[in-house]
């Protein structure tokens, strides 16, 4: 193999740690980068004691099969088939288990799904148009979520697909009864986008906010929280903030840490609304809304019941553990030396993993690897912010979660002394392991549900 140029240039001492940067990246860190579940897994506040992975397995590369895991839960809220999800992921392992082929098999049932809805709703037949355009969106999603791997990585590209995914969920938001209303929650001078879904009726009831994290869509949030509360005669707001849907890919908005700028303005809006009990607004966040929630929840007091599915107290710990001899350069400040050590090594690493860090990564903006991971470690609950928050709390721990292990106990810890704080477990025995309960979602949803409605304090008005 040809040396690399760049390498020959640099004096010796830079040389050897380039190496020793590629060499304990590629001897595990890629991995923790990207997030990816290991074979075994600690359980927390015991080292001693491992959890084998489930067998619940369609691709051999962890962090492709954790995704997929996803597109088959959702299937307990009509968002999509089984039987679909399962021949997609055979025509996915007849093409070499590829992540361009990923996006193109989603992409291409996402629109078939979608052209039998539009045939559907032409035809007069709504409630077999509303439940195909829910698959679709999810299939879409699915591709979505792809887009960095497809033959045209770009922002540009995520926006197209952002955009058809997004008019799939609307067309299925159009025909429920009554219709889910997008809303513009005002915001800095502009506005944040929101779907409103009540059950209808007269008088005033309690509503969920769903705060997604990194890389769900309403879809997502649809499966992990709007049906169930629609249920149980709750209103729910689905709205995207800074760094999530349409700001991210249609405007390239990164994510803000003080997460209360956010949810104040939220709170707001929907104090303003008559079929809102003011008293009874709850804040549900998942994956790295763990963290967002929390951290909103620490300075906005007018919540009367908080789930941060799973707790999350340092969202950087997942970087800093796969950084390794990178790390250094980072905290002293080396942008340039940084920046060039990084590049090398994504060039170097291979397909999954290189996908699963620039993807995780596209949330802190556009600039270099330095500034997107300098925002990144900004986004940490001290244990002074963790004390802040009034409202009592449900934090959801699953077993084998593999981006924040152990970090649910870790702000049990912090808030128990100032408000009522519960960890709500759930286990491989169940099917409801890793990071926010994939295979799961009707019995995640029940338990959250329940807790609230047993737990929740109203607020003064």
């Amino acid at each position: 193999m040809m040396p690399d140029p760049m390498d020959a240039a640099e004096p010796t001492p830079t040389l050897n740690r380039r190496h020793l940067v590629a060499g304990a990246l590629a001897a595990g860190a890629g991995a923790a980068l990207a997030g990816a579940p290991s074979a075994f897994a600690t359980e927390p506040g015991n080292a001693a004691k491992t959890v084998k992975r489930p067998a619940a397995t369609f691709f051999h590369e962890p962090g492709l099969n954790f995704q997929m895991l996803f597109a088959i839960g959702a299937a307990g809220y009509g968002a999509s088939e089984v039987g679909e999800v399962l021949a997609t992921f055979d025509r996915i392992h007849g093409k070499g288990d590829k992540l361009d082929v990923v996006f193109e098999e989603f992409l291409r049932l996402g629109r078939r799904t979608r052209t039998r809805a539009d045939s559907e709703r032409r035809a007069g037949r709504r409630q077999s148009a509303r439940n195909s355009y829910l698959r679709a969106a999810m299939y879409l999603d699915q591709a979505l979520f792809f887009t960095l791997a497809s033959s045209q990585p770009t922002r540009r590209h995520e926006g197209r697909a952002y955009r058809e995914m997004e008019s799939a969920w609307a067309s299925a938001a159009a025909l429920f009864e009554p219709a889910f209303e997008p809303v513009r929650i005002p915001y800095r001078g502009g506005s944040l986008p929101g779907w409103f879904l009540s059950p209808g009726g007269t008088g005033n009831r309690p509503t969920a906010i769903l705060n997604t994290g990194s890389d769900a869509q309403n879809i997502d949030m649809y499966v992990y929280g709007g049906a169930a509360a629609l249920e149980r005669g709750w209103n729910a707001l689905i709205f995207e903030g800074p760094g999530q849907g349409a700001n991210l890919f249609l405007h390239n908005i990164a994510f803000v840490p003080d997460w209360e700028t956010v949810i104040t303005p939220v709170v707001d809006f929907l104090r303003g609304r008559p079929e809102v009990d003011k008293r009874r607004i709850c804040l549900i966040g998942q994956s790295f809304g763990g963290y967002l929630t929390a951290r909103a929840a620490a300075y906005e007091h007018r919540l009367a019941g908080l789930v941060p599915d799973p707790g999350v107290v340092d969202a950087f710990v997942s970087w800093q553990e796969g950084l390794g001899p990178l790390l250094p350069l980072l905290n002293s400040g080396q942008r340039d030396e940084f920046n060039r050590e990084w590049s090398g090594y994504l060039r170097q690493t291979g397909e999954f993993k290189r996908f699963g860090i620039e993807k995780r990564i596209e949330i802190y903006g556009q600039g270099g690897g330095y500034e997107q991971l300098k925002l990144a470690q900004r986004f940490k609950l001290s244990p002074a912010d963790a004390s802040r928050i009034s409202a009592p709390m449900a934090i959801l721990s699953p077993q084998l979660e593999q981006f924040f292990p152990g970090q649910a106990q870790t702000m049990h810890r912090w808030t128990k002394a100032t408000t009522k704080s519960e960890v709500i477990a759930f286990t491989v025995a169940e099917g409801a392991e890793y990071h926010c309960e994939p295979m799961a979602p009707q019995l995640r949803n029940e338990r959250v549900f329940d807790w609230l409605e047993a737990n929740l304090e109203p607020v003064r008005s």
